[in-house]
């Protein structure tokens, strides 16, 4: 493999690559992504990420051990394993909010975990989170965050259903109460314990308020009816709606 150093990154490519080709926009992109992250957290990492860009999902599943598919996924403490091909550019916020954030703390909530993330990278399929969010609401697939925070809840689900929601709710909670809180939050592992005493609500009083918020919000209806054909295009249904209350 080449390899491409920058001030925080340490860039793995295969020779002749399409990352080969595109590598200094990479780097560029990357420490822009890595400035946001850090300023938004309050924290520097004291290593340089490595980023091995793999031509093929399939690379990405030998490299995570379990042989499945996969366009990217952090590899703790300061692995990044991400698919960039002609089709696939799995580069952005996603996988290094991952890494940043665990230097903090690595909460044992998915919902809290990748809320964050989705926070950085803002859409989903190029269409907002909250954009999917008012649109699940309005369709019955909502699966509101604080049934999220039950794994189950969150791994039975499709990620286009869980992702968005979780990213939504994040931006929502920064912008209501401020970055500080929201630290203090992702310090914690006891999450329902830890809205109380940091918010002085419940995650369930929390979703209602986000989930009147939300509903502030009508966008168009070409947008929206993009999300519902992008679901149906990948035959992704919500299995547990009947939750959404």
């Amino acid at each position: 493999m080449k390899i491409f150093e920058t001030e925080h990154y340490i860039f793995n490519y295969g020779e002749n690559s399409c990352a080969e080709k595109d590598i200094e926009k990479i780097a560029d992109m990357q420490e822009k992504c890595l400035e946001c992250i850090c300023n938004t957290l309050k924290t520097t990492p004291s290593f340089k990420i490595r980023y091995y860009l793999c031509d093929s999902p399939e690379e990405v599943g030998r490299a995570y051990g379990d042989n499945e598919p996969c366009n990217g996924f952090a590899d703790i403490p300061d692995k990044i394993y991400a698919v960039y091909n002609d089709n696939v550019k799995c580069i952005g916020f996603h996988e290094d909010a991952h890494v940043v954030s665990y230097t903090i703390n690595r909460p044992n909530s998915a919902a809290i975990r990748e809320g964050l993330a989705m926070y950085f990278d803002r859409i989903w399929w190029g269409i907002p989170n909250i954009v999917w969010t008012k649109s699940y609401i309005d369709n019955g697939l909502y699966l509101p965050f604080d049934k999220l925070l039950d794994e189950d809840c969150f791994f039975e689900n499709d990620c286009a259903l869980t992702y968005p929601v979780a990213g939504a709710f994040t931006e929502w909670l920064i912008f209501a109460y401020g970055i500080e809180k929201y630290l203090s939050l992702y310090k914690q592992n006891d999450m329902p314990k830890a809205f109380e005493n940091i918010y002085g609500k419940s995650a369930q009083e929390l979703t209602r308020a986000f989930e009147k918020y939300v509903q502030l919000f009508a966008f168009d209806d070409v947008l929206t009816k993009r999300t519902m054909d992008l679901l149906k295009e990948y035959g992704i249904r919500s299995k547990v709606s009947d939750n959404a209350d």
